[in-house]
Order: structure tokens, then sequence, then C-alpha cells
């Protein structure tokens, strides 16, 4: 359990630390994916590429100087 030290700080255990940081990581994920599912352009882009996919209309580029070139055309 917590801590309180002298100097005002708190210690805590590493695991709780741990415990904290990836319920975080996890929670920013959450609002980034509602971000992007209440976005309606983001949400057209990617069913618009994903029909593109299964239609097999994408270029495969191996490098950079291939994406340039798909990119310019």
């Amino acid at each position: 359990m917590a801590r309180t030290v002298s100097n005002g700080s708190v210690r805590l255990p590493r695991s709780m630390v741990k415990d904290l940081y990836d319920a975080s990581v996890r929670f920013a994920s959450v609002l980034e994916t509602l971000e992007v599912l209440m976005d309606k352009g983001t949400m057209k882009r990617i069913k618009t590429g994903e029909r593109q996919y299964s239609k097999r209309q994408y270029v495969v580029a191996k490098g950079s100087s291939e994406i340039r070139k798909a990119l310019s055309s």
C-alpha cells in the first residue's frame, strides 16, 4: 500500500505503478479509437480503403522511391 514519506512524497509499490501505467495506456487507446469513430471524414476514408483493398485496388511499393512513384501517379 502507499506510504507517505517525511518530505511529503508518496511511495508506491512498483507493481501498482506498473498497473496504473498499463491502465493509462489502455485508456488513451480507447480515447483514440473513439476520436476516430466520431470523425466522419476519417471513417469515410477507412471504408473507402477497405472497399479498395477488397477489390485489390492497391499498389505494392517496396521502398521509398516506389512509394513516391505511386503517390505521384
